[in-house]
């Protein structure tokens, strides 16, 4: 299968083939990512790369319960340990890029940057192409089990488990972190929202104006919450390898206030329905999609 194929589920498609097809596509772009086969530099190959880790571990749980509790612990593993692998990488570079998006005194910002990247080393590029190398393995052992992943049912009843766990959790993290808003619990309710947005791409084709709205939205949601733990985990660098700044910490806590209220705000509407009612309402879009196929 070739990895141009689409993170998408076709009206009419078989399912088995359409959840293997799609993990085949991921896997198949993160290795050509990997291997330097794509238009990408070595930083943005490793984001792109662990986007689609990320995007494989959102199928395994769409299709959980079809997969199986040994399947589904399995797979889910090898990619979570892949994207692991290439965290470390990934990581400075996030700072830097976390660094430049900041309002802060040019001289400020210069410093930092200058610390950030003495901190990633003279091997950094060593160290990237040794986790892509072991990652690239991992993946094409992954993507030769996918073919034999037990598939067996057509119907919606093979997702709704699965759409309605990430729904389930989504709204409890997020209830979680209007409570308490930690940087683990707002990272924890950035996972959900990353899931909801795939399972949405997933599911696009069903109702494209619906599906995207809502897949926006969460899409919206993840960013916010992707930035609001970009600038703790700044913050908290900068705290260990530099002299603490008021103004670097006010910037940032600004920044962070109004990122968090930001996602509150799209959270209350992602989360306003119960699990079953929201996935009754893609059941019916589901139906609804499948019989447009059928019909002359």
């Amino acid at each position: 299968m070739s990895s141009e194929r689409a993170y998408r589920l076709k009206p009419g498609e078989p399912l088995p083939e359409g959840i293997v097809a799609i993990a085949h596509g991921r896997i198949d772009h993160a290795i050509a990512e990997l291997r330097g086969e794509s238009d990408s530099g070595p930083e943005k190959a490793v984001h792109e790369a662990r986007k689609d880790l990320k995007k494989l571990r959102a199928l395994l749980r769409m299709a959980r319960a079809e997969l199986g509790a040994e399947t589904f612990r399995r797979e889910n593993a090898c990619f979570r340990d892949a994207g692991r692998e290439l965290a470390g990488v990934r990581d400075d570079d996030v700072l830097l890029e976390t660094l430049k998006a900041l309002d802060l005194p040019a001289g400020m910002k210069w410093e930092l940057r200058k610390l950030v990247q003495a901190q990633r080393g003279a091997d950094g590029d060593n160290g990237r192409a040794k986790a892509a190398a072991g990652v690239v393995a991992m993946l094409r052992e992954a993507r030769g089990r996918a073919d034999g992943w037990p598939f067996e049912r057509h119907s919606f009843d093979a997702l709704r488990d699965g759409l309605a766990r990430t729904y389930r959790r989504g709204r409890r993290d997020f209830r979680a972190a209007q409570a308490e808003p930690t940087v683990e619990s707002l990272h924890e309710w950035r996972k959900r929202a990353k899931e909801l947005w795939y399972h949405h791409t997933l599911l696009r084709r069903l109702w494209p104006p619906v599906m995207q709205a809502v897949g926006d939205e969460a899409h919206e949601l993840a960013n916010r919450l992707g930035d609001d733990h970009d600038l703790a985990m700044l913050a908290d660098w900068v705290s260990v390898h530099a002299e603490g700044d008021p103004e670097f910490v006010e910037v940032v806590e600004r920044r962070r206030s109004e990122l968090q209220s930001e996602a509150f705000t799209l959270g209350e509407r992602l989360y306003a329905d119960k699990p079953s009612a929201y996935v009754r309402r893609l059941e019916r879009l589901w139906k609804a999609s499948r019989a447009s196929v059928r019909a002359p």
